[in-house]
């Protein structure tokens, strides 16, 4: 097997291994959004305290001693228990959602074909052009 078809099939073992990898990103993907992120926030001191799943509401927890404050002021702290859970789902969606934005699968592969083609053909260019010379070399010397 010569050099070039030697590279050209490392390239082609490697983005046959990327696109495997592409595969189970998308898999994995799926599986994380049918578990949707969980978070909580607090206010009062914790008197109060909303839990979120997803976009959702799963729970509004009031300890007794908060219902004291009246209507307003409760309102208040529940307002803030879900602004708290809410800016907590949106960071743990951030730290989430940055580490896939960093490779991107799809281009790296285009990336990594064109970067094959342009190889082979400039390998194949420059062992044409040794072969040649070596043949002007051997044909001199004779």
């Amino acid at each position: 097997m010569d050099q070039v078809t030697e590279f050209n099939r490392l390239f082609e073992q490697s983005r046959l291994v990327l696109a495997s990898m592409r595969g189970t990103a998308a898999t994995s993907g799926a599986d994380e959004a049918a578990e949707p992120l969980r978070a909580a926030g607090t206010a009062a001191e914790g008197q109060v305290e909303v839990v979120l799943v997803g976009q959702r509401v799963e729970s509004v927890r009031l300890d007794p001693r908060v219902l004291r404050a009246g209507a307003e002021l409760l309102g208040e702290y529940v307002a803030q228990a879900v602004n708290a859970a809410l800016d907590d789902l949106r960071h743990q969606a951030g730290q989430a959602g940055a580490e896939p934005a960093a490779l991107d699968p799809a281009a790296l592969g285009e990336t990594l074909g064109q970067l094959q083609d342009q190889s082979v053909r400039s390998m194949s260019a420059m062992s044409q052009a040794l072969t040649d010379v070596v043949q002007r070399i051997q044909e001199g010397g004779r």
